[in-house]
């Protein structure tokens, strides 16, 4: 049955109004507002600011609901409205307007998060923060501006509905379909994975337009933001891993107005690449900070530990496979500065560390989860098993490696000059050689 908009903006019942979000203390800057609430944040927060806030907010309480949130295996929508009401998203955005994110700031969040232990949680925030990113660029009407403010600020959670069970990561193949209605949009289909749908306000929905070519499976592609309180989110999936990642099918069938629109047809696959962008760059230095955080961990065990007479750190086999573990990481974490030294997102490369990020990740849990021996394999011993399987997450999240390589492939360029320069030399020197005396 098609659902009709009701008020624009408000929740669902049983979940909390604006105005029962806390806010944070004023703070010397820029007065927002957004929602009917009214709160002071800071106009600009340079790098070393950021960290100190990120310092304070992800403080024991946050580390409290992530444990409870994996217990539960429900995302806690209260995480979202504290890094909301706290400036967390504020002072990584700016002042109303910007389009373009401060990467380095994007990678201390990612860092934060991926140091919580939790990927449900991690990705979660950073796909509120990736829909955020797309309405920041595409939104244009004076309601998804609304949406923007709402959520940067806490208030509103939102989602994104692209994966469809016909394609998967092909978003070029769209069978949700979009036709123009009276004064806005009748939106039709399924979407399989849609993560945090089920304590979201807004999806941003990835369709194809039908109004000029309904028998067209390609291209014609748009955006827009459809209110959670007009579609059927089905019960979460269970999963493997990332416990807390509320992930569910959503079928739509209902009407929104023009002013929904995102991005209109034939941009829709920029603005969401633009997302998957912000999403792959945090879930690479959620990687990062993740791994860090099992190899200091693994270290302290190995140098506490003794076999045969010695520390296992003192094994130099088992030191050498840390060391280069260790050593990739690292890497790992000057690539990610590198990128944001750029001073721009650069969405080839956020593909190519996502993807680096992923797979060395997968190779560190598993090595660290074997340095832990018999423990490392109990459940209520150590949480290894538990990392192990989140990390398997970042292969498939946000794009698998197939994707992902495909768009480092096309960025690729050959040196015709340098080839033809070392054939044309090596065919001269064999004739020479081949020459008869």
């Amino acid at each position: 049955m098609r659902r009709r908009p009701g008020r624009r903006g408000i929740r669902r019942a049983g979940l909390a109004a604006p105005d029962d979000v806390g806010q944070a203390a004023p703070t010397a800057g820029q007065e927002h507002s957004g929602g009917g609430t009214h709160m002071t944040v800071p106009v600009a927060v340079d790098l070393d600011g950021y960290r100190e806030l990120l310092h304070r907010v992800f403080d024991d309480t946050v580390t409290g609901w992530t444990a409870d949130a994996e217990a539960a295996e429900r995302f806690p929508r209260k995480l979202i409205e504290h890094l909301g009401s706290a400036g967390v998203f504020r002072a990584k955005w700016g002042p109303q307007g910007g389009q373009h994110p401060d990467v380095a700031k994007l990678n201390e969040l990612a860092f934060s998060l991926g140091r919580l232990g939790s990927a449900g949680i991690g990705v979660g925030v950073s796909l509120h923060d990736s829909a955020i990113a797309i309405l920041r660029r595409f939104g244009r009407s004076e309601h998804l501006r609304d949406i923007c403010e709402q959520a940067i600020d806490g208030h509103s959670v939102l989602c994104i509905g692209a994966s469809e069970e016909s394609g998967g990561s092909d978003l070029q193949i769209v069978q949700t379909e979009a036709r123009s209605a009276g004064e806005g949009f009748e939106i039709k289909g399924v979407k399989k994975f849609v993560s945090l749908s089920p304590i979201a306000d807004h999806i941003m929905v990835v369709a194809r337009s039908v109004d000029h070519d309904p028998a067209s499976r390609h291209g014609n592609v748009l955006v827009i933001a459809v209110p959670t309180a007009q579609v059927q989110v089905q019960p979460p999936w269970r999963k493997v891993g990332a416990g807390p990642l509320d992930t569910a099918a959503v079928h739509i069938d209902t009407w929104v107005p023009a002013d929904h629109l995102v991005a209109r047809a034939g941009t829709g696959l920029a603005a969401i690449s633009w997302g998957l962008a912000h999403e792959r760059m945090s879930i690479a230095g959620q990687v990062a900070s993740s791994c860090q955080r099992v190899l200091g961990i693994t270290h302290a065990r190995m140098m506490r530990r003794r076999q045969f007479g010695a520390t296992l750190f003192e094994h130099q086999a088992l030191r050498m496979r840390m060391a280069d573990l260790q050593a990739r990481v690292d890497l790992l974490r000057h690539g990610l500065h590198g990128i944001a030294a750029q001073g721009r997102l650069d969405l080839r490369a956020a593909a190519a560390v996502k993807v680096t990020a992923a797979r060395l990740g997968e190779e560190v849990l598993s090595e660290c989860m074997h340095l832990f021996g018999g423990a490392g394999y109990l459940v209520d011993e150590t949480p290894l098993g538990r990392w192990w399987k989140d990390m398997k997450l970042a292969r498939v999240g946000g794009g698998t490696d197939e994707v992902l390589w495909e768009l480092v492939a096309a960025a690729m360029r050959p040196d015709y000059d340098g080839y033809d320069a070392m054939i044309g030399t090596a065919a001269e020197d064999a004739m020479i050689g081949s020459a008869p005396e």
